[in-house]
């Protein structure tokens, strides 16, 4: 059957292997092709072939199967082993005619088959049905990943949505009951009175920080997070502060201790520096067991660096969560599993406030627990301080 010429699209800019042994028809059939628009690349037998393959790519391969080794069938089947080629497809041109020929040859791989000698028209037809079949099925795998990639961004909006409903709702119905107790009840006791108070302290204290949670979200999408270096005093920004925290892990029973190396001074954004730190000093009391020891090292530098190591005796964090655990939202991305509390933003704005410095935090190996190390480095040329 003859296929018309004005079916076959002349604005083609696909590349086409072609492999045969038999120059005189390697040599008629690539100048065909050209006409057609397609870009050619030719060559002699299976291993020129496999080279060629590997060096341009080609959109599609037509290849003889009768050829010293590697022949056609061969070489479909090393071609299928490489990633990078495996997806390309495959027209057999040979003179085999059986049937068993033509299975073998689908079943190894190939989208099509023709016979020598084949009419021009019907094998330009093929290459433009096989091709359009390839366009067809990457556009269907293009609309399948961006309709996964849009329902998983709806389910992590959803569960942003859910949590943040929770951590904000759970620390105000904490603040507004036992203010309207203090405010409503004569208290006989002036101590239960005060415990009342505390509580709606201790829940005001996380309202504020998922606010500077988001603060510090926006500046850091922004890019404008404050650089400037304050002098840090150890007790203000950093002991406190972490005693503040611990108060939440009161049940545990942990065992805090810190040590402090060093006579230099410490040079950070206050707000941001002692954010950062309570939080990667909040996941060490979070994942520690009940009665667990979490140690606080600062190695303080000459210059306002600080070397910061915070080890705990958890779960550890294994090998493949371990770039994970700094992605935004990773907590919120474990879905209705989660085992903690939280947004999953901390240790994110904790390596965005150290990067911004010049720093970073790490995770450091261990035989058991975690230890995680945050380095801020000394006064830069370019550094902005005062205080």
């Amino acid at each position: 059957m003859l296929y018309p010429l004005n079916k076959i699209s002349m604005d083609n800019h696909s590349t086409i292997l072609i492999i045969d042994d038999e120059p005189a028809l390697l040599l008629g059939l690539a100048a065909k092709i050209r006409r057609q628009g397609y870009q050619v690349v030719t060559a002699s037998d299976g291993s020129e072939g496999m080279q060629k393959a590997k060096e341009v790519l080609p959109d599609l391969i037509l290849s003889d199967v009768m050829m010293p080794p590697p022949n056609g069938f061969e070489l479909r089947k090393l071609m299928g082993q490489d990633p990078n080629l495996s997806s390309i497809p495959f027209i057999f041109l040979t003179a085999r005619t059986g049937v068993e020929d033509r299975v073998n040859g689908i079943r190894d791989g190939a989208d099509d088959y023709i016979t020598k000698p084949f009419v021009t028209e019907e094998l330009f037809a093929r290459i433009e049905a096989v091709l359009r079949r390839v366009k067809v099925s990457q556009e269907r795998g293009r609309e399948e990943v961006r309709a996964s990639a849009q329902q998983d961004m709806e389910n992590l909006k959803r569960e942003i949505l859910q949590n943040f409903h929770h951590e904000l709702r759970t620390p105000l119905s904490n603040i507004i009951m036992p203010l309207e107790l203090v405010v409503n009840k004569k208290f006989e006791d002036p101590e239960e009175q005060i415990q009342f108070v505390r509580t709606a302290l201790s829940s005001v204290d996380r309202l504020e920080s998922l606010v500077t949670d988001f603060i510090l979200l926006t500046n850091i999408d922004h890019g404008d997070l404050n650089r400037i270096r304050q002098r840090i005093d150890i007790n203000s920004y950093i002991l406190i502060p972490v005693q503040k925290r611990l108060e939440r892990y009161k049940a545990k029973e942990l065992n805090f201790v810190y040590e402090i190396k060093g006579q230099g001074e410490i040079m950070a954004p206050r707000r941001e520096f002692t954010h950062a730190l309570v939080h990667l000093v909040d996941n060490a009391f979070k994942f520690s067991p009940d009665s667990g020891k979490v140690k606080l090292t600062l190695e303080i530098d000459t210059n306002g660096g600080v070397l910061i190591l915070i080890e705990d005796e958890g779960p550890g964090i294994s090998e493949d969560q371990r770039e994970k655990i700094f992605t935004r939202y990773y907590q919120i991305s474990q879905g209705d599993n989660r085992e903690q509390d939280g947004l999953g933003v901390g240790l994110f704005i904790a390596q965005a406030v150290f990067s911004s410095l010049g720093g970073n935090v790490t995770l450091l190996d261990g035989s058991n627990g975690c230890r995680v190390l945050a380095t801020l480095p000394n006064l830069r040329a370019n550094d902005i301080s005062y205080g």
